[in-house]
């Protein structure tokens, strides 16, 4: 009687897993960037949503919003006109406030706070979000029209000669 010979042996295993590992070795750190640069992507995304949220609350609500940017702790909270928290968005922790600047004049305190008019205007605020590696990105509100963008770097129109 013939046996046949099914499945894999010990060694062939330890081979197959040594060969994953080392593979996962050389593509951790590309992959890890990756992630960290989604990370910080969706974080700006995050602070244009919150603060295009906070225009048009004023706009629909025909009342005055407040964007409380607190450097330190790393965060972002909207208030209303009495004083009362509405939302509260934290920036990942490998992120950090590098610049802000308010109607066009560096801000270096801690709380810059950020006015949305019933009428669609806002203070106008330009601020620059980098990460622990150098990364960055940057985000402006219109005063005029409280619009909120993001801008990648190098891109034209967010005052590159008052951010050197």
């Amino acid at each position: 009687m013939k046996l046949s010979r099914r499945g894999f042996t010990l060694f062939e295993i330890i081979v197959v897993l040594a060969i994953i590992t080392f593979v996962g070795i050389l593509v951790y750190p590309s992959m890890k960037t990756s992630i960290d640069k989604a990370r910080m992507d969706a974080s700006i995304r995050d602070l244009a949503a919150l603060l295009k949220y906070a225009r048009e609350k004023a706009l629909a609500e025909q009342e005055t919003i407040a964007a409380v940017i607190r450097r330190e702790e790393k965060d972002l909270t909207l208030f209303d006109r009495r004083g009362q928290s509405i939302k509260h968005y934290k920036l990942w922790e490998k992120v950090y406030f590098d610049r802000v600047l308010l109607d066009g004049e560096e801000s270096l305190d801690n709380r810059v706070v950020v006015w949305f008019y019933p009428d669609g205007r806002s203070t106008g605020v330009a601020m620059v979000v980098r990460n622990d590696i150098g990364r960055q990105l940057r985000l402006k509100t219109d005063l005029l029209t409280g619009n909120t963008r993001i801008f990648q770097p190098g891109e034209k129109g967010f005052d590159d000669e008052i951010l050197k």
